[in-house]
């Protein structure tokens, strides 16, 4: 197989993971529509992900065997994610403040500027352009995005729902926190969760990924639909979100970084649409779901073209 016919396969790989996706929310949308599910079952269901599944699928993903082998990458991933994310913060600093966005807005755009779709669709893309070793870089980048996402995450939701409002210290103890340093526990200490606990979880984790996409579908289906593409700030977010942040990684990071995978890993996870759990971060805490589904939609949409431009120019 010849160089050309590899990427061509790769770039096919990535837009089959993307479509998967997009054939989900589709799923979801229909449900709504059709009246199988309302807005009710769908918040439900979403207040379900966020305190089962998801801690489930975070616990999961970090039940990796701790070999010298793969010691050597961790530091340097870490070191890298700093990188990421002091990148990624300026953005969410700089862009909604040059944009005039209104503080229930603000908090939406800096939560999917910063935090990118890293389990739903960074994994599985990551493991078919790079391979296993890859994907086990990818779960140690998503250590600390595990954390971030339920604490500063949190702040950033609820900062927009009103600014003289201090923030509620509480809203930090959660599942998602309790999940991310219970897998950090173990998978630094080695401990692995006995048969037939590890099963359960893992199918428990395993629904995140279709009934976030799910639920993200049905709440686009409360929405106008001309509503998704009308909104010329969530275009420019859209591709501060796809290229401009991996971008600037790759352009910062590559005279500093010697090791060429872990490189292509962080700039492939950095190029994700924004995170499906926008959408559900924004109805829990008190910020704009509607404009949050905008986001989701135009970045996930966006992404069947931009991942793959991504993986050419920077990979």
């Amino acid at each position: 197989m010849t160089g050309d016919e590899r990427a061509a396969m790769n770039v096919l790989a990535v837009a089959d993971t993307v479509i998967i996706l997009f054939i989900l929310m589709a799923v979801g949308y229909a449900a709504l529509w059709t009246g199988i599910l309302d807005t009710a079952t769908t918040l439900r269901l979403s207040r379900f992900l966020l305190n089962v599944t998801l801690p489930a699928l975070l616990v999961a993903s970090m039940q990796l065997p701790l070999t010298l082998d793969l010691i050597a990458g961790i530091e340097g991933v870490l070191l890298v994610s700093v990188g990421y994310y002091a990148v990624a913060f300026l953005s969410a600093w700089i862009v909604p403040r040059a944009l005039q966005s209104p503080p229930a807005e603000e908090g939406v755009y800096q939560f999917t500027l910063v935090f990118s779709n890293v389990a739903f669709m960074g994994f599985p893309v990551v493991e078919s352009l790079l391979g296993g070793e890859a994907l086990f870089y990818a779960a140690v980048f998503n250590l600390p995005f595990s954390v971030l996402i339920f604490s500063v995450g949190v702040l950033m939701m609820t900062a927009g729902r009103d600014r003289r409002r201090r923030f509620d210290a509480w809203l930090l103890i959660n599942p998602g926190i309790a999940a991310s340093l219970i897998g950090v526990a173990l998978f630094l200490a080695s401990v692995r969760i006995p048969p037939p606990f590890i099963g359960a979880i893992e199918i428990l984790g395993g629904m995140t990924t279709p009934l976030a996409m799910v639920i993200v579908g049905a709440m686009l289906a409360t929405f106008p639909a001309g509503d998704m593409v009308k909104n010329r700030k969530v275009f420019l977010v859209s591709g501060i979100r796809l290229l401009a942040i991996p971008a600037a990684l790759w352009l910062i990071l590559t005279p500093l970084l010697p090791d060429p995978l872990i490189l292509s890993v962080v700039i492939l996870l950095a190029a994700m649409p924004a995170a499906a759990n926008s959408v559900l971060f924004a109805g829990e805490y008190g910020s704009s779901p509607e404009l949050a589904s905008q986001v989701v939609f135009v970045t996930t949409l966006g992404s069947i073209v931009t991942i793959p431009l991504v993986a050419v120019l920077f990979v």
